[in-house]
């Protein structure tokens, strides 16, 4: 995990406002990196980086702008769930500073809203909100 990875997953974890809608609740947050593991239970949060453009001047790396997968996972007939905690997602991490090591923060808002459901062969209904984040850094 580099080191806006870590500070993306200490954000979303370390918000109780977040992490209390969630299956593992405040104690043990249910927020994965890529995938959910086999077999957990809905509601959790899922992220990655999705794709990263470094910024260079003639003097080398200006700044890191990176985009970020953020979402909610939830299963059931309604997709309201995963609305509330897309909303608590955004709360996180919107204009939030991220403590990066090696980085100054610089920029972090929503760049565009993920909604869709999956249906898996058993019929089961999952439903994934959130949004693509644009994390900016400049290293130290």
């Amino acid at each position: 995990m580099n080191a806006v990875d870590r500070a993306i997953y200490t954000a979303l974890s370390g918000a109780t406002a977040l992490t209390s809608l969630l299956a593992g609740g405040t104690a043990d947050p249910s927020v994965f990196q890529f995938l959910a593991p086999e077999g957990q239970d809905p509601p959790y949060v899922v992220y990655f980086k999705q794709a990263g453009t470094p910024r260079h001047t003639f003097r080398g790396v200006a700044f890191e702008n990176q985009l970020y997968t953020v979402k909610a996972v939830t299963v059931g007939p309604s997709a309201a769930a995963a609305g509330t905690i897309a909303q608590a997602i955004d709360a996180a991490l919107v204009d939030q500073a991220l403590t990066v090591s090696g980085y100054t923060h610089m920029y972090l808002r929503r760049d565009s809203d993920i909604d869709y459901p999956e249906i898996d062969p058993g019929g089961q209904r999952y439903h994934h909100r959130g949004a693509l984040y644009r994390v900016m850094v400049d290293p130290d």
